[in-house]
């Protein structure tokens, strides 16, 4: 739901940079991606830089202060598309305050050794930076489709800014450097029929691969006892041992390729099931407010038990009871009610 945010924008002049504040309508980038799971790369891409020059600017404004709290709850999508980095010291943004306060957000998006103040310059807002784009590319479907090179270099400005990689980011203009451009409406099309032409030629080299082999096999079967048809025998076999070590190294090629691509694999179902849970966790504090403040009655015990299938599917069956006693207090139980509080204590030890 949109709303007015007071938000950071900054002035640049030459080499400084000073911060400003405004008021924009928009909506926090983690509600806008609930309702809004597809979208077009060329928007996430520009987002991705947007936040990088922000994050950056913010910095230079602040003699390299971290901003601290970067995460999918402290970005606005404006009504315009553009991205705003939200303005932690306004007395209206204290709700969001409390919110990013969580466990669950913390221990996402927080980078463990910032808590306890070893980390040198702007580690900590490095590493949520990694770890805000990794989450919103685990809960976005993009369109066109990331290739493989822009998939490669993400994780690699991921790993870089999270610490994975031995070489890390010293600042956010590295990350600038580094992010993908996206391709016009033109390069798509050319990039397509490059595509189709790398096609055809391997073919084509498959092609002479297939008769360069015909011929060998030719050569040793018609080959004479004389000296040579031994060398011409000789030559032929080297050749096809060429060509069967070449086909063995294009296959451990291959295999390592796979495990790679699983590996990524892996990494993104992670990375897609946190943002998942915490998701989940949103879904049950909503449906625990409208418990608390609601008067009807109806909507209590649909609220409640709403919360309670919730609460179950995590795997919390004792939360999952208290709930049921509360929505009992207010409203008085029922059939369904019952059923649910059933499945809970079935699953109780």
């Amino acid at each position: 739901m949109e709303k007015m945010y007071e938000v950071l924008k900054f002035i640049e002049h030459d080499a400084h940079c000073r911060q400003s504040m405004d008021c924009v309508r928009g909506t926090v980038l983690l509600s806008y991606l609930k309702e809004h799971p597809q979208i077009e790369k060329a928007v996430l891409f520009g987002w991705f830089r947007e936040l990088a020059v922000s994050v950056d600017q913010y910095h230079r404004s602040r003699s390299r202060q971290n901003y601290r709290y970067l995460n999918p709850c402290s970005i606005i999508v404006s009504d315009e598309g553009k991205i705003f980095l939200l303005d932690m010291d306004a007395p209206d943004n204290e709700a969001a305050m409390k919110h990013m306060q969580k466990r669950a957000v913390r221990s996402h998006f927080v980078k463990p050794m910032y808590e306890i103040g070893i980390c040198r310059n702007n580690d900590a807002d490095l590493f949520a930076y990694g770890r805000t784009i990794q989450f919103m590319l685990a809960y976005t479907k993009v369109h066109p489709s990331l290739k493989r090179r822009e998939e490669g270099c993400l994780s690699r400005i991921i790993d870089r800014c999270t610490g994975a990689a031995r070489k890390k980011y010293d600042d956010l203009r590295g990350v600038l450097r580094d992010l993908p451009d996206v391709p016009s409406q033109k390069e798509y099309s050319d990039e397509r029929r490059m595509s189709d032409g790398r096609r055809n030629s391997a073919g084509k080299r498959m092609s002479v691969i297939l008769a360069g082999s015909a011929a060998c096999i030719g050569v040793i079967v018609l080959a004479g006892v004389g000296r040579k048809g031994i060398i011409e025998s000789r030559n032929a076999y080297s050749e096809e041992r060429k060509s069967e070590q070449q086909a063995e190294q294009q296959r451990e090629q291959r295999e390592e390729q796979q495990m790679e691509q699983q590996r990524k694999e892996t990494a993104w179902k992670k990375e897609t099931a946190e943002a998942q849970e915490l998701l989940l966790d949103e879904a049950i504090e909503a449906y625990g407010k409208v418990l608390e403040l609601e008067q009807d009655k109806e909507k209590i015990k649909e609220a409640g038990m709403k919360k309670m299938e919730l609460e179950m599917q995590k795997g919390d069956y004792e939360q999952a009871l208290e709930t049921a006693g509360t929505v009992n207090d207010k409203v008085g139980g029922s059939e369904e009610l019952e059923m649910l509080i059933g499945d809970c204590e079935k699953n109780i030890p």
